[in-house]
């Protein structure tokens, strides 16, 4: 082919690759080849519009292929891209104040939080969030231009606070969510309480094993209840796990109090969900437990009176005129208490019932003494002073002393019952230790009330009186009256020490046996199918092998039959020969293997998941208080459950990336999303 042939072929296919047919109405040379000897055409074509046009596209066209330059789409993306940027920036400053405000549970709004913003002059009182977003832009110049520019939408409105706030829930909410169903296995935590504007708030929380065999309980969000019978309560626990994503396949263990709606055996709240999801096994809140028994041996009269009588005690001295007696009484002293104030016996915090009685037995000198000083005012608080000083007798002081010694077994069980960390099998062996040390006490009850009866005397000698039998009569049916070897028939004079720890120390310390050992009985049945799996003796009695087919049977067929048995033996085995010690279930499913053993290791999680006590939800409802006050009671749900989430999972990491990506999910007039 001759030079002028391809060169000719050259320019065909040049315009033909860039033909723009309103350009070049001639076909040659763009769809056909020149013919030979027409230079003519040639010469035309090379100085054509279309030909010229041509050979600039194409030249563009392999710089932009080759990356030589950009396209024009590219600069137009390139340009979108940079404006996102900038428009992401100016909305991360405001995003971090509302997460700090939602941290530190600060409210956000004030008297008036709307319109134009002044950085360097504040108008009125427009809230916290402004404060703060205020004082940051006075060290960010490029904050500060934005809020003070004309620009419309500035994303700094109450509309836009609560869709931040709600997005920073979601972020939070999604990534516990995505822990529990991963865990494969939880347990359900509920509570109901009122908030400061009347509405039934049904706090849901969720305990599960991570993926490090850490036992977590976390709280997923509130729920506003219009009824609390167990069939909307249900309801409403079932539709609140499923709108957040978690999966009720998955559901294994119910923690409630012992109210009847939540409780009852046909209609009750842990039934109703049995009937759907029968693996879901209801234990009842051991915290709660635990209080019933302390409530219930309580109603014994003396002791009953003594706790009423500190409750009148704290009510009276509850008042900034009366406390004041009591300080100056500590200032004028020569040693300090470690306390200067007396606690309420609180219904719900446990823990506060012994620091009350213990605290009201170290300030009575000086609630003595104040009592005297206000009993010589002119006014109604001398007579209530004087009243009390008369409570102040033999049996109140002794009832005080028993109280306080009896209380004391009971705190530790009761500060564990409120760990997260506790599972069934530690507070089922908890509960049994503390049987065990108060039958200790009724088997030695002259020793034990020995002590008490000389504090007691100790007491007495503070008030100028001595511990005396109160009057008794041959016939007393109203009155504790027992006949002792002590007693002289003559004059029917009793043995003061063996009159008192007869009528109040023995059958308060068996009443409180009776109620730990019925109250936890139901707790350990619960345990009682799992007892093989930390057994060290290699073979299986009878007892321990029907124990286990029964819990094999009622978790079928999640755990597999028909290898869970060979299983067993071989994981015994592993715990004799290694002396494995094995104080928790947690303890147990760290040093079981899920590949070699997966149904062991199902059960153990199972039973760790098992709820010990509601206190997560008690805790919730602390910071319910903290969140929505009486100046913040029109809170929306939304609202609510955003600050809380902040406020509770401060160890959840929330980025204002993250927060605008949820955001840019829904059409905005500002566009964010890259």
């Amino acid at each position: 082919m001759s030079a002028k042939r391809k060169i000719n072929d050259y320019f065909s296919k040049q315009s033909k690759q860039i033909d723009e047919p309103q350009l070049s109405p001639n076909k040659i040379q763009i769809t056909e080849k020149i013919p030979e000897y027409h230079d003519q055409v040639f010469r035309k074509h090379s100085t054509c519009v279309y030909h010229v046009t041509s050979v600039v596209k194409s030249d563009q066209f392999l710089n932009i292929f080759t990356k030589k330059q950009p396209s024009i789409i590219a600069a137009i993306c390139e340009d979108r891209k940079v404006q996102i940027q900038e428009n992401r920036k100016k909305l991360v400053p405001i995003i971090e104040c509302i997460i700090l405000c939602g941290r530190q549970e600060i409210a956000l709004r004030g008297h008036n939080d709307s319109g134009k913003m002044c950085v360097n002059e504040e108008l009125s009182n427009d809230g916290n969030f402004r404060a703060i977003l205020r004082y940051r832009a006075k060290g960010d110049q490029f904050l500060k231009l934005y809020l003070e520019n004309n620009q419309r939408y500035k994303y700094i409105g109450a509309k836009i606070q609560n869709e931040i706030i709600a997005a920073c829930g979601d972020i939070i909410q999604k990534k516990i969510v995505e822990k529990i169903n991963a865990a494969e296995c939880f347990s359900i935590l509920a509570d109901e309480t009122t908030d400061v504007s009347n509405k039934e708030q049904l706090t849901l929380c969720v305990r599960y094993i991570d993926d490090q065999n850490n036992l977590c309980e976390d709280f997923l969000k509130y729920v506003n209840i219009d009824s609390l019978t167990g069939a909307s309560l249900s309801s409403a626990i079932l539709n609140g796990l499923t709108s957040c994503g978690v999966q009720c396949d998955f559901l294994f263990g119910q923690g409630y109090d012992g109210a009847s709606n939540m409780s009852g055996k046909c209609r009750g709240v842990q039934a109703i969900i049995c009937e759907k999801y029968p693996h879901a096994l209801y234990v009842h809140c051991a915290a709660h437990s635990l209080n019933l028994a302390v409530s219930t041996a309580s109603n014994i009269k003396p002791i009953r009176n003594c706790l009423g009588i500190l409750e009148k005690m704290y009510t009276f001295f509850n008042t900034p005129k009366r406390s004041s007696v009591i300080l100056s009484e500590i200032d004028g002293c020569d040693f300090e208490p470690k306390v200067k104030s007396l606690k309420r016996l609180c219904a719900t915090r446990w823990v506060q019932r012994y620091d009350a009685v213990n605290d009201f037995v170290e300030l009575f000198p000086f609630v003595v003494a104040a009592l005297e000083i206000i009993s010589e005012w002119n006014d109604s608080s001398a007579t209530d002073a004087s009243i009390l000083l008369k409570a102040f007798d033999s049996e109140f002081l002794i009832s005080l002393q028993v109280i306080k010694n009896l209380f004391s077994y009971g705190l530790l069980l009761c500060k564990q019952l409120q760990s997260e960390q506790i599972d069934l099998m530690e507070a089922v062996c908890l509960a049994e230790n503390t049987v065990l040390a108060l039958k200790d006490i009724r088997s030695n009850t002259d020793e034990e009330f020995k002590q008490i009866f000389v504090k007691s005397e100790e007491m007495a000698a503070i008030i100028n009186i001595n511990l005396s039998v109160k009057r008794i009569a041959k016939r007393q049916t109203n009155r504790a009256n027992p006949f002792t070897d002590s007693m002289n028939n003559a004059t029917c004079e009793m043995v003061i020490e063996v009159y008192y720890r007869t009528t109040i120390f023995v059958p308060y310390v068996d009443h409180f046996i009776g109620q730990l050992e019925a109250r936890f009985l139901a707790h350990k049945n619960i345990f009682k199918g799992f007892e093989a799996i930390f057994s060290k003796n290699q073979c299986l009695n009878a007892c321990e092998l029907e124990s286990f087919q029964n819990l094999l049977e009622f978790y079928s067929p999640t755990i597999n039959k028909d290898n869970s048995l060979a299983e067993l033996k071989i994981w015994r085995i592993k715990l004799l020969q290694n002396q494995i010690v094995i104080k928790t279930a947690l303890d147990a499913l760290r040093v079981c293997c899920p590949n070699l053993y997966p149904n062991i290791n199902k059960l153990l999680k199972i039973l760790s998941t098992l709820p010990v006590s509601t206190s997560t939800p008690e805790r919730s409802f602390s910071t319910l208080k903290r969140v929505k006050t009486y100046l913040r009671n029109s809170m929306a749900e939304d609202r609510l459950n955003g600050l809380t989430m902040l406020a509770i999972h401060k160890d959840v990491i929330v980025t204002p990336d993250e927060v605008l990506d949820e955001m840019a999910k829904k059409p905005r007039k500002l566009e964010i999303l890259l």
